[in-house]
C-alpha cells in the first residue's frame, strides 16, 4: 500500500515539474520575433517560385493553391493557410504595412519588432487574435504575410514567413 502512494505521489510530482518547465508564452513570441530578425538579416532565401510575375521562396512542405494571384498568394502547410499579399505600388523600404498595424485600436499586439538593412525595412509581429490563437505577420515593404497560429508554433512560423516576404521579387 506504501509503495503505491509513493508511486502516485512521484508521478503527480513528476507531472507538476514538467508543466512548470514548458517555455511561457512570451518566450514563444520572443523566440519567434528573434527567429524572424534572423531570416531577414541571413536574406539567403532565392526565389524558387513565380506567380503572375512574382518571383518568391517556397519552402519545403508548403504548396501554392490554385485561387492564388499576383496580390494574393495562398500558401498551406498540413491544416494551416499562409496568406502573402503583395502591394506592388509599395518598394523594399515602405512602412505601409507597419504604419497600418500600429494604425489599427483593437490590435492587441503582444510583441513585435522592425527590421532595416541596405534600403529595405521588415517588421514582425504577434497579435492576439483569440483565447489561444495568434495572427502573426511578417513583412518587408510592399509584401506582407500572416497566419493564425498556436503559441507552439509562433518561432518556426515566423522564421518562414519572414524567408518567404524577404525573397519576393516584382517584375
Amino acid at each position: 500500500m506504501f509503495r503505491k502512494w509513493k508511486f502516485i505521489f512521484l508521478m503527480i510530482l513528476s507531472l507538476i515539474l514538467l508543466m512548470g518547465c514548458g517555455r511561457s508564452l512570451e518566450d514563444r513570441a520572443t523566440g519567434g520575433i528573434e527567429a524572424a530578425r534572423e531570416a531577414f538579416f541571413a536574406n539567403d532565401k532565392k526565389p524558387t517560385e513565380q506567380t503572375d510575375g512574382i518571383r518568391y521562396y517556397k519552402p519545403a512542405g508548403f504548396a501554392v493553391t490554385e485561387d492564388s494571384d499576383a496580390q494574393n498568394i495562398v500558401f498551406t502547410k498540413g491544416t494551416d493557410t499562409y496568406i502573402l499579399f503583395i502591394n506592388p505600388n509599395e518598394e523594399k523600404d515602405s512602412k505601409l504595412f507597419y504604419d497600418l498595424l500600429k494604425a489599427e485600436q483593437s490590435n492587441e499586439i503582444m510583441e513585435e519588432s522592425t527590421f532595416e538593412e541596405a534600403g529595405n525595412f521588415g517588421f514582425a509581429a504577434i497579435v492576439k487574435s483569440g483565447k489561444d490563437d495568434f495572427e502573426l505577420i511578417a513583412s518587408v515593404g510592399g509584401a506582407k504575410m500572416t497566419t493564425v497560429a498556436k503559441k507552439r508554433n509562433m518561432e518556426t512560423d515566423l522564421g518562414k514567413m519572414m524567408e518567404i516576404v524577404r525573397s519576393v521579387e516584382q517584375d
